[in-house]
């Protein structure tokens, strides 16, 4: 049977040729169909953006810069830490002294150097204490720092500027005790009642003689006739030299015969200044005076100085936000009113 369908002859669209390029077709066309629907339902391509090789080399230049700046890095900070630590208690004193007290302005700095050592803070202590303005406002301040005079009297020698301003009256009495302790002071800002009760005189002798600068804060007309009856305040100012006032009602024959540099102002905009002029042209009260500031407020811009004609008179504008306290610290790190109004002479 099977011999016998070999037998019979193959038409002629079943020949061997003609199916070779029928199956050749039907894959070509299944190719193209295949092709054409992966590129109808494939996402666009993002346009290329071809980066200059010049940005390729400049990137790798800054990445092996910073790459040999750490090692650079490391290496130093290898060799400090196997060189050992900065021995600063081995130096003498007066370089120690030195050092530290370049971190006056930098009270974070100076509360982490108290406690590294005993040795440390008292270098410390003396080092700073005498250059750092102590500024007692709120009673947990004035409590604090009265604590640490009670325990460590010896501190009391070292302050030399002090900002201490009660604004309650059971705030007056630990004042008035901080301020007797420290009688070596140079500087001092309060009210008329602390400066009445904290400043002795006895003797013939003043218990600051140190203090040559004042600033004196919220003096009534009823204060200033206390401070004028009182011994111990009119000996307290004779000895100034440098004396600053809130407002320009204060009397003008008040006795100041050392007394070189006057400033006054309020926090109003408009200043009195006949009331500086006067007190210039006194030669029996203020015989030595040649220096009068007056301050006050401006509405906008920033500090501006103006100098009248032939005299040192001196009118100060300040900013807006500018404060009372932050005058002061500027003038007990010598950049304040008292330096920018001094005399080129002096300076020299």
């Amino acid at each position: 049977m099977l011999s016998r369908l070999a037998d019979i002859p193959l038409p002629p669209a079943f020949n061997l040729d003609g199916v070779k390029w029928t199956i050749s077709g039907i894959i070509l066309l299944s190719f193209l169909y295949t092709y054409a629907i992966f590129q109808l339902t494939s996402p666009p391509l993002s346009p290329r953006h071809d980066i200059p090789e010049s940005r390729y080399l400049a990137r790798a230049k800054r990445l092996q810069a910073s790459r040999k700046a750490q090692r650079e890095l490391e290496q130093e900070r290898k060799r400090i830490v196997e060189s050992g630590s900065f021995r600063l208690l081995d130096l003498p004193p007066e370089i120690s002294f030195l050092v530290l007290a370049n971190c006056t302005d930098w009270p974070r700095t100076y509360l982490s150097l108290v406690l590294v050592s005993r040795r440390c803070q008292q270098l410390t202590f003396h080092a700073l204490l005498p250059h750092t303005p102590i500024r007692l406002i709120i009673p947990e301040q004035i409590q604090s720092f009265g604590s640490l005079l009670c325990n460590r009297p010896k501190l009391a020698t070292l302050v030399h500027h002090l900002w201490v301003t009660p604004y309650k009256q059971d705030l007056l009495r630990p004042c008035v005790d901080i301020v007797k302790k420290c009688r070596n002071l140079k500087s001092l800002t309060s009210n008329a009642s602390v400066v009445l009760e904290s400043i002795t005189f006895r003797r013939n002798r003043l218990s600051h003689l140190d203090c040559m600068d004042l600033t004196l804060l919220s003096t009534s007309t009823e204060k200033w006739a206390s401070l004028l009856d009182a011994p111990n305040a009119l000996a307290f100012f004779r000895q100034l030299t440098h004396l600053r006032l809130l407002g320009d009602r204060f009397p003008t024959n008040i006795p100041l015969p050392n007394l070189t540099h006057l400033s006054y102002g309020s926090d109003t905009v408009n200043i009195n200044v006949d009331t500086g002029m006067t007190m210039m042209e006194d030669p029996v009260a203020c015989p030595s005076l040649h220096t009068v500031i007056v301050t006050k407020l401006r509405t906008s811009g920033e500090l501006r100085i103006s100098k009248a004609a032939h005299s040192r008179f001196f009118t100060v504008e300040l900013p807006p936000k500018r404060t009372e306290l932050e005058l002061w610290c500027d003038n007990v790190s010598r950049r304040g009113m008292w330096a920018l109004c001094a005399d080129p002479c002096s300076q020299e």
